[in-house]
């Protein structure tokens, strides 16, 4: 298979500090197949083509494994955790898991994301420039707290705004190096990790405890509660650990994505004042379809991971070539999001070309796709066009001339290098 012949730690360096432009340069040598050395993973394969990536994720779950790929995060999120399951257990956990998700039931969820919006907003600075993405960070965590958690006490929420920064920005070394995991007290990284997760173990299984003792639990609709009550067709209940990881993996994939697929909307707006000022309007007259559209065209062009990863199970083919099981195969969203094939013009930001469209299946995948799509996507389109919305009615976001943001990856994601730096003002209405 063909692939660049630098050597691993080279490859590694480059998919961290410029990831989709070495991506994009291995496209254009190698085609939309090909190999990758990364340190300390091994061989990867990329896939660019559309039509190869609707044939992984539509395969049997059991041949392409995404808990394999996911299982350097297992110290962090648990063993109960969607993101650790394959086939027959995942389906029966999934779907136990996704009514509070489905896009009619996010709605109920609205007030309390205005409402943290407006608290953090006010506290901004006006007229100098700030680094937007730690602020959408600490929006989505409070978002997370209430809506999901339902946490409403001052002293936990106050511990808990400590401490989930702490355990989300692990040392990435520890997610690459097992053998790193050794317990040397406190000041080691590896033992801060553990009293991290420990703490925040102790307030959620408290929380779990007081709330299955609550009398009024029906009359309550955050997810924790909403959970509590389910029950899976044997008539079985969520166990304490397994609630516990749940709400781990939703905080991990559903706070950190928000903020940073946010952080790049205002990074573009800021650049392309044309595309700020239609959002604008359509935000004062109270309108959602073009920030809709604003929000897909960004996470086109800025996509917040750069692929989604399955690992398989025994040996399969991939556009012609064959792929050794075990071998990860990273699906690369980003590459695929700027495929001239599909898009034309791919590299122009235009939020147009998704106002009234239906792009076609697996041609669009912010979320991912098949059986591990993400179970919060609905949730996540809420925030954000919330969000968005009320920070340009307070606010006005000033245009930037100069190059864009870098894209740097942060673990996962991809992060704007600089943070998002914007200069906003108190926004008059006239």
């Amino acid at each position: 298979m063909p692939g660049p012949t630098l050597p691993s730690v080279a490859q590694s360096v480059l998919s961290a500090f410029m990831p989709v432009r070495f991506a994009q340069e291995c496209r254009r040598r190698y085609g939309s197949v090909f190999r990758l050395r990364v340190f300390p993973v091994g061989d990867v394969v990329c896939v660019a083509d559309p039509v190869l990536i609707k044939e992984v994720l539509t395969s049997d779950p059991e041949v392409f494994r995404a808990s394999d790929a996911n299982n350097l995060m297992d110290f962090v999120v648990g063993r109960s955790s969607l993101l650790t399951m394959d086939g027959t257990e995942h389906t029966r956990h999934r779907q136990l898991l996704l009514p509070p998700f489905r896009g009619t039931s996010v709605s109920r969820y609205r007030h309390i994301v205005a409402e943290a919006t407006a608290e953090h907003v006010r506290r901004w600075p006006v007229g100098r420039p700030l680094r937007l993405h730690p602020l959408l960070q600490d929006i989505t965590l409070e978002v997370m707290m209430r809506a999901v958690f339902g946490i409403t006490d001052a002293a936990k929420l106050a511990g808990l705004r400590t401490l989930v920064p702490r355990l989300l920005h692990l040392n990435p070394l520890l997610m690459l190096f097992p053998q790193l995991r050794k317990d040397f007290g406190k000041h080691s990284p590896w033992g801060r990790f553990v009293h991290v997760r420990s703490s925040i173990d102790r307030i959620l299984f408290a929380e779990i405890a007081r709330r299955r003792a609550e009398p009024a639990l029906a009359d309550r609709d955050d997810v924790l509660s909403l959970l509590l009550a389910a029950k899976y067709e044997d008539g079985a209940e969520l166990t304490d650990q397994e609630l516990r990881d749940q709400l781990i993996t939703l905080l991990m994939v559903g706070h950190e994505t928000s903020a940073t697929a946010m952080a790049w909307v205002f990074e573009r707006l800021a650049r392309h004042p044309r595309v700020l000022e239609r959002t604008v309007q359509e935000v004062e007259d109270s309108g959602t379809r073009y920030v809709d559209a604003l929000i897909h065209e960004t996470l086109r062009v800025r996509p917040v991971v750069m692929d989604v990863a399955r690992v398989p199970s025994r040996a399969v083919r991939i556009g012609g070539a064959t792929v050794p099981g075990g071998v990860m195969i990273a699906l690369s969203l980003a590459l695929m999001h700027t495929s001239t094939e599909l898009y034309p013009d791919p590299a122009s930001f235009d939020p147009e070309r998704f106002v009234g469209s239906r792009q076609t299946s697996f041609a669009f995948l912010p979320f991912g796709g098949g059986t591990h799509r993400c179970l919060g996507a609905h949730f996540a389109m809420m925030e954000m066009r919330e969000i968005i919305s009320s920070v340009l009615r307070s606010r006005r976001l000033r245009p930037l001339r100069g190059p864009a943001e870098g894209v740097l990856a942060r673990g996962p994601m991809l992060v704007p290098a600089r943070g998002a730096r914007v200069v906003l003002d108190q926004h008059v209405v006239n």
